[in-house]
C-alpha cells in the first residue's frame, strides 16, 4: 500500500510538471505581452486666469484646473512607484518650471462607477507660445496654448505607449482669460496628430501624442488703427500735400521731407519696441518702409525743381514751373497707388 501510494504520488507530480512545462511559454507571453499595449488616459482642463501677455517676449501666464481620468492599471503603477499621475503628464510649453506649481485637488484619487480613477490637479506658470507670428501686425491673431503630452519614458516596462485623449468634458475658459488690448476670437481643447521621432534612450523620448488648450486673440481694429496708423497716415499726409505749394517756394517745400522722415523713424522705433526681434517685416513695416521711399522721391523731386528755378531764364520759369507741377502730381498719384496696393495686399494675405 505504502508503495502504491508513493507511486500515484509521482504519477500526480509528473502530470503537474508537464503541465507547468506547458503553460510556461504562454506565462511567458502574457508577461512579455504586458509591457506591449496602448493605455490612454483621458484628461478636461479648465482656463481660469490668462495674464502678463508679452508680445516681446511671446511669453505669458496661465492658471487653471486639470482633470485625468485613467484605468487600474495605471493606478496600481503609481502605488507601487509612487507619486501621482500628473508625474506621467508634462505641460510642454511651459518655461521658468521654479516659478510654476501644480499641486493635487484631493488627497487620493476618486475611484468611479466604472472602475476607474479621477484626480484633479490645479496649476500655473509662464507658457511659451511658438505659433505667434506678426505677419499682420499691428492686426492679426495671437494664439497662446497650454500644450500637455505624455512624459517622455512615462510607464517604461508596463506598456508600449501611454496616449492622451480629451475628455468627454472637454475644457472651460474662465472670466479671467481676456488680455488687455484683445479679444477672444475663439478657443478649443482638442488632440492633435503629433509625433516627435527620437532614437534617444532606444526610443524612450518619442512622444506620440499631444492635447493642445488653445485661446485665439485678435487686436481690436479701431485701437490699433488708431494707436498705429493714423500718426502715420496723417505725418505722410502731410508730405503729400506738400507738393501742392507752388513750386516758386522751392525753399519752403525743402525744409518738410526731412522733418517727415525723421518723425517716420521716430514713430517706426517707437512700434518695434513692442516687437521681438523678427526675420521678416510686419504689414506696418512695409508701410514706414513705403513711406521712407515716398519721402525720399519728394525730397530729391524738391532739390531738382530747387536747383532748376535757381538757374532758369524768366521768360522759361513758367514753362518750368509747370513742368515741375505734373511731376509732383505725377509722384503723389504713384504714392497714393503704392499704399492702396499695400492694404490690398495686406487683406488678401490676412
Amino acid at each position: 500500500m505504502l508503495f502504491a501510494g508513493r507511486r500515484c504520488f509521482g504519477i500526480w507530480a509528473g502530470l503537474l510538471a508537464l503541465v507547468l512545462l506547458l503553460i510556461q511559454p504562454s506565462i511567458a507571453l502574457a508577461h512579455q505581452g504586458a509591457g506591449q499595449g496602448v493605455e490612454t488616459i483621458e484628461v478636461a482642463m479648465r482656463l481660469d486666469n490668462i495674464y502678463g501677455f508679452s508680445a516681446r517676449d511671446k511669453t505669458y501666464n496661465a492658471a487653471g484646473t486639470v482633470w485625468f481620468t485613467y484605468s487600474p492599471l495605471v493606478q496600481r503603477e503609481l502605488q507601487t512607484v509612487g507619486g501621482g499621475v500628473v508625474d506621467l503628464i508634462e505641460f510642454y510649453n511651459r518655461i521658468q518650471p521654479q516659478n510654476s506649481r501644480t499641486y493635487s485637488l484631493s488627497a487620493k484619487p476618486l475611484k468611479l462607477p466604472d472602475g476607474r480613477y479621477l484626480q484633479g490637479y490645479e496649476f500655473s506658470g509662464s507658457f511659451y507660445s511658438d505659433q505667434i507670428n506678426f505677419y499682420g501686425s499691428p492686426f492679426g491673431s495671437i494664439p497662446l496654448s497650454v500644450d500637455l503630452q505624455p512624459r517622455p519614458g512615462a510607464l517604461e516596462g508596463v506598456v508600449r505607449e501611454l496616449v492622451l485623449q480629451v475628455s468627454p468634458e472637454a475644457g472651460e475658459v474662465g472670466r479671467r482669460v481676456g488680455i488687455s488690448g484683445y479679444e477672444i476670437v475663439k478657443w478649443s481643447f482638442k488632440g492633435v496628430e503629433y509625433q516627435r521621432h527620437s532614437n534617444i534612450a532606444r526610443g524612450q523620448a518619442a512622444v506620440r501624442s499631444r492635447l493642445i488648450f488653445e485661446i485665439v486673440y485678435r487686436a481690436n481694429t479701431w485701437a490699433a488703427l488708431v494707436k498705429w496708423v493714423l500718426p502715420l497716415a496723417i505725418v505722410m499726409l502731410l508730405m503729400l500735400l506738400t507738393p501742392n505749394l507752388r513750386s516758386t517756394l522751392s525753399s519752403q517745400r525743402l525744409g518738410i521731407p526731412p522733418g517727415v522722415m525723421l518723425t517716420v523713424v521716430f514713430l517706426q522705433q517707437s512700434y518695434r519696441e513692442t516687437l521681438p526681434t523678427l526675420p521678416y517685416l510686419t504689414f506696418l513695416d512695409g508701410l514706414y518702409a513705403f513711406s521712407y521711399v515716398v519721402t525720399l522721391a519728394f525730397f530729391l523731386l524738391f532739390i531738382w525743381g530747387f536747383n532748376r528755378m535757381d538757374v532758369v531764364e524768366d521768360q522759361n520759369r513758367a514753362a518750368l514751373a509747370r513742368r515741375i507741377d505734373r511731376w509732383d502730381r505725377r509722384v503723389q498719384l504713384f504714392s497714393l497707388i503704392g499704399y492702396g496696393l499695400l492694404v490690398l495686399l495686406a487683406c488678401w494675405h490676412f
